[in-house]
């Protein structure tokens, strides 16, 4: 699992284009180690936290998604195999997080067809 996604499913950015950014400009933390790779795979028991001088950035996106919901949108729920401590401005990756899960019928292979050719040209 990405780095970038991790945060946004976490509520750390509102967007994941914003996850990415606040990943590149160094704000992020994981297991007490900046990292500034977006697609930093991230495994079980990482611990992902804001940098203190980041914390107001991740403040705003805290209050965007959980504290002001619209009446169209609802509150936003941290997946099941993520923690998030929004105290301390920390995460956990619990577990990574199964195909089957995620509800989506999708022919791998398929894929794995298409960018195949595309490389070759």
């Amino acid at each position: 699992m990405r780095l970038d996604n991790i945060l946004f499913r976490l509520g750390m950015a509102s967007t994941i284009p914003g996850a990415r950014q606040l990943v590149n400009h160094r704000h992020v933390l994981v297991n007490g180690r900046i990292i500034d790779i977006p697609s930093y795979r991230c495994k079980p028991r990482d611990i992902i936290t804001a940098r203190e001088k980041s914390r107001a950035l991740i403040q705003n996106s805290f209050q965007n998604l959980f504290d002001l919901p619209s009446r169209k949108q609802k509150r936003k729920r941290v997946p099941y195999h993520l923690t998030l401590n929004r105290g301390q401005y920390k995460g956990l990756v619990k577990q990574i997080i199964n195909t089957k899960w995620v509800g989506l019928k999708i022919k791998e292979l398929l894929v794995v067809e298409y960018y195949s050719r595309q490389t070759k040209t």
